[in-house]
């Protein structure tokens, strides 16, 4: 029904379009000079491999180059407060996740913004999976055998990530609670150094993003225990997830997603939206996301986004309090 109804929409489009006066008509917005796009993580990392691989069709549609702006720090609170104070007018946009709009309200006791008046939501971009993963000359061989080493060796085990706040810390908190194992977090500024300090066994476990995780998987430098959701995901072929890996209490699944700064006039967000929307659905996006391990997930509208927000905030509150994290 709804793919009828789409259809005869698409028909019916022309004639409305003829009938409609053109003096009535509202322009569609522009940016009139180049568009940033800010992520609060440095090169070699999922979300600089995001923005990058999202600027050049966002340029395409808006008619203007699309700039990515690495700003790396606080687990991504530099990147998210710059955005956070920006002009309003679509010139200015953020990559971010449930990391900067609902994880580290609750895990940092004071922040410079606010995750919900200081912004407005345009669009989920995609998922957001980590891997639990080890030098592939670790004796460790799978999920279970981790949790029984660090159950017997308390103190020893050590975890990389890509910083404090991020959905790798947290996963690995979360991962130490449900076994009722301990295990110290060892934050870096960003996916590549966490990666690098794993390979030169400077710290024994990563928790990496896909786009970090799997070409050192594929290239065989580093094993993969499982996934940290529950089920497997049908991008990540091969790797288990919780449940399968003898562990299922543990379901950790982060998301990315585009801001602008509060104050973007209506007409402004709307475009914002369909370019996101319709560059997600892109099949050369979809497919570099997918081999990267990334699933699009472009909201309904900016609206639903928001909603989506508000129901993650006290959901994340919950894995913080969980987990035990608190950061200044």
């Amino acid at each position: 029904m709804r793919r009828r109804a789409l259809f005869a929409g698409v028909l019916a489009a022309p004639a409305l379009a003829r009938a409609q006066p053109a003096s009535t008509s509202a322009p569609i917005w522009a940016p009139s000079r180049p568009v940033r796009l800010v992520v609060g993580f440095p090169p070699g990392g999922s979300g600089d491999f995001l923005a990058r691989l999202l600027a050049e069709p966002f340029g395409r549609a808006l008619g203007q180059n699309v700039l990515v702006d690495n700003r790396p720090g606080a687990g991504s609170n530099i990147a998210t407060e710059h955005v956070a104070h920006a002009e309003g007018d679509g010139h200015t946009l953020l990559i971010g996740g449930n990391f900067t709009h609902a994880v580290n309200l609750a895990l940092y006791r004071r922040l410079p913004f606010d995750p919900v008046a200081d912004f407005s939501a345009i669009s989920q971009l995609t998922d957001l999976p980590l891997i639990y993963t080890v030098r592939a000359d670790s004796p460790v061989r799978d999920l279970a055998d981790l949790v029984r080493r660090i159950r017997t060796e308390p103190g020893r085990w050590t975890y990389a990530t890509p910083g404090n706040g991020t959905p790798s810390h947290l996963a690995g908190a979360m991962l130490a609670k449900v076994a009722g194992a301990e295990m110290t977090h060892v934050p870096f500024r960003g996916g590549a150094p966490s990666l690098q300090a794993v390979l030169a066994g400077d710290v024994q476990i990563l928790v990496g993003t896909p786009p970090v995780a799997l070409p050192q998987i594929r290239g065989g430098s580093m094993r993969a225990l499982s996934l940290t959701t529950a089920k497997a995901s049908p991008v990540i072929p091969g790797i288990p997830g919780t449940e399968e890996a003898g562990l299922p209490g543990l379901d950790i699944n982060g998301w990315w997603g585009l801001w602008a700064p509060k104050g973007l006039p209506a007409a402004a967000r709307q475009r914002l939206f369909e370019v996101t929307r319709d560059t997600l659905a892109l099949p050369e996006v979809r497919g570099k996301l997918g081999g990267e391990g990334l699933q699009t997930f472009a909201s309904a509208s900016p609206a639903a986004f928001d909603a989506f927000i508000q129901r993650e905030i006290p959901f994340w509150a919950e894995v913080v309090k969980t987990a035990g994290a608190v950061l200044e």
